[in-house]
């Protein structure tokens, strides 16, 4: 079967998709809400650039990719459901819990292949993390810190929180297999009333606890998720080169009579795949409609990041209307 996608959204992201759909060959239409944008996007690499509404009447598409400002994800994904295609919804697929529940529903409803664009789920470094947490080769683990901070483009209707933490969220419900029970979240903001900067700690279910630090605002990059165990400790650095990007840590720690110490070693570097992850995101979407197999990263998974983000905006929703005191 030959899988035919079409993309919506032709801005800064959705001609990533756009170049890495085309290179695939399953590249069949384009479209935007600005006619302009769309001819000059569909121009580049020499397809048909459409309406939005043209593009989901197209018979020959079977799955539709959206990389649209998160407030208009919801709306535009349910139209592709409702139109019979598969789908691909960037991050985040919606900015509110009701969106959300609707698009995991008609998803459902419609049997289609229904992914959220996480796209750190697909990082070749990322998946050979996953594998040594599956085989325990960290043994049994304890803590998570992440770290996703920057400069760069971001949208006015998103906070920190809701713009860069679904990464890490999402690497963290996959590595733990679970949702958090305990959230607790530090904020400033500079830019707009909600946070720019966020400290946010979750506690899981078997005692793994987490930290992230989010910033969109720092003067340097910073893309780091290291994985603690009793057996070792793991750090997938995407800012390192491709042979450094995952490294293995095999620390020892003895206990010699209440007296503890770490025998520090130097780190095993695993091999993975130079894979990049869009490309490897839209092989599994296009895999997934030939196959017709449920996704990874699907949209009930991004519900469950949204949950997560949910439940973070209620505590800092009763913290801010919590008197002011000294005590």
């Amino acid at each position: 079967m030959s899988v035919r996608i079409g993309i919506i959204g032709c801005g800064d992201w959705g001609r990533n998709h756009i170049g890495t759909a085309s290179s695939l060959g399953a590249l069949a239409a384009v479209a935007d809400a600005d006619p302009r944008r769309a001819a000059v996007a569909a121009a580049a690499v020499g397809t048909e650039p459409l309406t939005p509404d043209k593009l989901l009447a197209r018979s020959d598409i079977d799955g539709v990719i959206l990389a649209l400002p998160p407030h208009r994800h919801a709306a535009a994904a349910l139209e592709v459901l409702a139109a019979g295609k598969h789908l691909l919804v960037e991050k985040p697929m919606s900015l509110d819990m009701a969106g959300a529940e609707a698009i995991v529903a008609a998803a459902r409803a419609s049997g289609a292949v229904a992914m959220t664009g996480h796209l750190l789920r697909f990082h070749p470094a990322f998946e050979a993390l996953e594998a040594l947490v599956r085989d325990g080769v960290l043994g049994r683990l304890r803590y998570i810190h992440t770290t996703r901070i920057g400069l760069g483009k971001f949208f006015a209707q998103t906070d920190a929180l809701w713009d860069i933490a679904p990464h890490d969220l999402s690497m963290l419900i996959a590595i733990t297999g679970a949702l958090p029970v305990r959230v607790h979240l530090e904020g400033a903001a500079m830019l707009t009333e909600a946070p720019d900067f966020a400290h946010l700690h979750l506690t899981f279910p078997d005692g793994v606890r987490s930290h992230s630090f989010i910033s969109r605002l720092s003067p340097r990059r910073d893309r780091r998720f290291t994985v603690i165990g009793d057996g070792g400790m793991a750090v997938y650095d995407d800012l390192e080169p491709w042979p450094r990007k995952l490294a293995l840590y095999r620390h020892r720690i003895l206990n010699r009579d209440g007296a503890i110490r770490v025998e520090g070693v130097e780190p095993d570097y695993i091999a993975v795949a130079e894979m990049p992850p869009l490309m490897a995101e839209q092989r599994h979407f296009i895999d997934c409609i030939a196959t017709r197999t449920a996704p990874r990263a699907s949209v009930a998974e991004g519900l469950d990041v949204l949950r997560v983000l949910a439940a973070v905006d209620g505590q800092r929703r009763q913290l801010a209307d919590a008197p002011r005191s000294l005590q």
